[in-house]
């Protein structure tokens, strides 16, 4: 994680922000001994920032087919946090969305993974929004302590289709982790993560 010391001590509803002081902590630096049991309350606060940036490739995401843009975002990066309810009244929301990411998939996968509009004049066949990086402002780097970069990776899209993803085998995944290291992850995931097309014009490298 790059992480750069605040400019200023950062303050937020009127009183210190403890948050900005035990960020290594909160992140786990010391496996959230103490934090835990009772729940500590500015690891809630840090757990339900992270868990809404989350959430917004889900809130941001175009899943409707007929429409000529499902599969991408709804909306502009400028506008994403505002248009998903984000930003307002949110301490810690104070980053800039710089970069949009896309992927496809050499194998077949089901449409909780990569889901396709039905109209001929859809905007892409071959790739869908997967989310986004953002990088936090000078001002969101004095509440948070640092200079905080997140990048959000959208999950599955249909609760129904959930299970579909017991049906993808484990595979190796040391072409992502170089050689010695032979971990084993989701094929369907991995596919997602590892593949390009060429001729797209959102997935010429992948994610």
């Amino acid at each position: 994680m790059y992480s750069e010391k605040p400019s200023g001590s950062g303050r937020m509803t009127g009183k210190t922000n403890t948050v900005a002081q035990r960020w290594r902590e909160l992140s786990g630096e010391n496996k959230w001994e103490g934090l835990l049991d009772p729940l500590d309350s500015d690891l809630r606060q840090y757990l339900t920032h992270y868990g809404e940036m989350a959430q917004a490739t889900y809130d941001a995401f175009n899943s409707e087919q007929a429409s000529n843009y499902a599969g991408s975002s709804r909306y502009a990066r400028r506008n994403l946090f505002p248009k998903v309810g984000l930003g307002r009244f949110k301490p810690f929301l104070k980053y800039e969305v710089v970069r949009y990411f896309y992927a496809t998939s050499q194998i077949s996968l089901p449409e909780a993974f990569i889901l396709t509009s039905f109209s001929k004049e859809a905007w892409c066949k071959e790739s869908n929004w997967m989310g986004y990086i953002a990088v936090a402002t000078d001002e969101g780097k004095a509440v948070l302590g640092r200079r905080d970069i997140v990048i959000a990776w959208r999950g599955t899209i249909q609760v129904s289709e959930w299970f579909k993803d017991f049906e993808f085998p484990l595979v190796s995944a040391s072409g992502v982790f170089g050689d010695g290291k032979d971990p084993k992850v989701h094929h369907g995931w991995l596919s997602l993560y590892t593949s390009a097309d060429p001729g797209s014009s959102f997935s010429q490298d992948s994610v």
